[in-house]
């Protein structure tokens, strides 16, 4: 089965654009045929008309949030007392996903506040029930991601193990798990293992080396050769991520793709 690889451009195309619609344009005349972006607050209309222009796939849009919050600049799906907010920005945000026809939304965890978990799992669960009826509505799905420690200090999904218990809790099918190995690795390791485990459960991939989330190429702790194939063996046929920080450039960066022989 073949790969297929989306620039993720929170992390891609940033040194030579500083919005989205930009960069969704450079992505586009480097080859890429899908993307994944932010909510792009203040450039819906931008963005919107870029993707009709270019024909550009967007494979995942993540849920809106408050720049303006240290709290909750990382999302608010699990933070008690922002139900009213987590609603809004999902009306939102799906609002965006149609016009985009993107069918996939990141549902934002958010930071945690210490000594609150129990309220903040109560908060993530219901929330994210209640996402599920909106998106089915919609014919989309949401996808929750486990993050590391190291990458995002004190957000509230940090575990595959939490991670599986809320979505079974939660026992909506088109409520999946975001697999991105770069945050696999550093949390769980054993990246074959842990993939067969979660199977059933994951709607998406997104990858970069380990520890310093460049390019798969790079010297790191994952060999993408092998995991690659474990990607193709395992099925999946939607689109891949890449969310990695580019050593150098993006542009020159992307010679990983047929180094490793693969394509866009």
């Amino acid at each position: 089965m073949a790969l297929k690889f989306a620039a993720n451009l929170n992390f891609l195309f940033t040194e030579k654009a500083a919005t989205i619609a930009e960069r969704i344009r450079l992505a586009h005349q480097s080859g890429f045929r899908a993307v994944e972006i932010p909510y792009p607050e203040g450039e819906t209309r931008d963005v919107v008309s870029a993707v009709r222009e270019t024909g550009i796939v967007v494979s995942l849009v993540n849920l809106a949030f408050d720049k303006s919050s240290d709290q909750l600049r990382f999302g608010s799906t699990s933070v008690p007392g922002s139900e009213g907010l987590f609603q809004k920005q999902l009306d939102e945000t799906i609002d965006f996903a149609k016009d985009v026809n993107c069918q996939k939304i990141h549902l934002t965890a958010g930071l945690l506040t210490k000594g609150q978990e129990t309220a903040y799992t109560k908060t993530y669960t219901s929330n994210l029930k209640i996402a599920a009826d909106s998106l089915r509505a919609n014919q989309m799905i949401g996808v929750i991601e486990p993050i590391n420690k190291y990458a995002v200090p004190g957000y509230f999904m940090n575990s595959y193990v939490t991670a599986l218990g809320v979505l079974t809790e939660v026992g909506a099918d088109n409520i999946k798990l975001l697999a991105d190995l770069y945050h696999l690795q550093h949390i769980h390791g054993n990246v074959t293992k842990t993939l067969e485990e979660y199977k059933s459960q994951i709607g998406h991939f997104q990858i970069a080396q380990v520890p310093h989330r460049h390019e798969p190429d790079t010297a790191g702790e994952l060999n993408y050769d092998y995991v690659f194939q474990q990607l193709r063996e395992f099925g999946y046929n939607g689109w891949i991520g890449c969310e990695y920080k580019p050593k150098t450039t993006t542009v020159e960066g992307l010679s990983w793709i047929s180094k490793l022989g693969y394509s866009l």
